[in-house]
């Protein structure tokens, strides 16, 4: 991960210290063991789409933030990751970041469980963002879905794919995926091809552990 992008990120968002701390902790996170999908790749590739997006949509530094720590917390089999995420952001931005930039991004990090449709422009960005790589081509879509697989190994394979069915089966419930136009128009027909051949293949797909 970029130190110095965070860095910049952190003093232009108003911090009173350096982010060298936060940083560490944010490294020591994402290179945790059990971590085969949600690592500093994952982090990585988020900030390559929102920078391709800013041109279109504008530079967000909470939108930014968030993505940097929505995936920060990642326990097995717990429901509340993203609160955890959006708790441990709080306490090394409280006292050093404004309080109005930390709400909006705790905000932000919620909105990244995809379990309603964001109406806010900012929330858009961020889970835009966060499902863009639905719109992979093939094989790195299926990829990352061997990669989850292999995270969850601990999951028996008839949970893993039912979690797998339900979480695409309520986003093609939506009527669309991608809430701004931008990313509708770049990715919406990919995203919803792929997720509509993983559905149909879905039960004899090797996806390994």
């Amino acid at each position: 991960m970029d130190s110095s992008r965070f860095n910049t990120l952190w003093q232009r968002a108003g911090a009173r210290n350096n982010s060298t701390a936060a940083f560490a902790v944010l490294v020591d996170y994402y290179s945790e063991p059990h971590r085969r999908y949600h690592t500093a790749r994952h982090v990585r590739d988020c900030l390559e789409i929102y920078d391709s997006a800013v041109p279109m949509l504008g530079n967000n530094d909470a939108v930014e933030m968030a993505l940097w720590f929505h995936d920060a917390v990642y326990i097995i089999g717990q429901t509340d990751n993203e609160l955890s995420s959006a708790a441990l952001f709080r306490s090394l931005s409280e006292d050093h970041l404004p309080s109005v930039f930390n709400d909006q991004v705790v905000r932000l990090i919620m909105a990244t469980r995809h379990n309603q449709a964001p109406t806010a422009a900012d929330e858009q960005f961020a889970t835009d963002v966060d499902l863009d790589g639905l719109a992979k081509p093939w094989d790195a879509f299926i990829n990352d879905t061997q990669l989850l697989r292999q995270e969850n190994s601990a999951t028996d394979d008839k949970t893993f794919r039912g979690n797998v069915r339900g979480f695409f089966e309520r986003l093609l419930a939506r009527p669309r995926i991608y809430a701004t136009a931008y990313f509708e128009v770049k990715s919406e027909v990919i995203a919803r091809g792929n997720i509509e051949r993983l559905l149909a293949e879905l039960d004899s797909l090797p996806l390994g552990p």
